[in-house]
């Protein structure tokens, strides 16, 4: 866990039942990691700029509005860089959900699951974070991935450990006590 006045990260876990071999597991983080690079890359781009410069004090349905737009460019550049459509289309929801909300991802693997690494860069997002896994969204992004990626057809669970979500919190309201500021949009 690592927290920063910029923002907090916060460990992301993705396991299945049964577990996936090592190699179907490389190959998933492989995929989610090069169109998250991909995806990345394209943010510098004028479009996504000027869409990003929107979503300064706009509604919720603006917000949608933008995050649709973002969403079909993302899976654009995906399926235009080979990424399989059954990840493309998955993924670049997902982004676009997370560029919208000021969540970024890094993917890494330790022990028997997948653990990704989302960095929140508002309090706000931290929350929309939180939403999107409690609702079962990134469940179903990687559920979709899994079964495009591999020949089995586990269940998937997605979780954040209650102490990270907390020290999060508690480390906020330290944050806070130290004349940082958490933008909450």
């Amino acid at each position: 866990m690592l927290i920063c006045a910029a923002a907090a990260v916060v460990p992301v876990h993705v396991v299945t039942r049964p577990p996936l071999d090592q190699a179907a597991e490389e190959e998933i983080m492989a995929q989610v990691n090069r169109a998250n690079e991909l995806i990345e890359k394209h943010k510098e781009s004028a479009v996504v700029i000027d869409w990003m410069c929107q979503l300064n004090d706009v509604g919720e349905y603006k917000r949608d509005a933008i995050e649709s737009l973002l969403s079909n460019e993302f899976q654009n550049v995906l399926l235009q860089n080979d990424v399989l459509a059954g990840v493309a289309t998955r993924v670049a929801h997902w982004l676009a959900r997370n560029t919208v909300s000021d969540i970024h991802l890094v993917v890494t693997k330790r022990g028997s699951s997948i653990v990704m690494y989302f960095r929140c860069g508002s309090v706000r997002a931290l929350y929309e974070l939180d939403g999107m896994i409690t609702t079962g969204f990134v469940r179903a992004v990687f559920t979709e991935i899994i079964h495009s990626l591999t020949s089995s057809t586990p269940t998937v669970d997605v979780y954040v450990k209650p102490d990270d979500f907390d020290f999060v919190l508690s480390s906020l309201r330290s944050l806070q006590d130290s004349g940082l500021f958490w933008k909450l949009k």
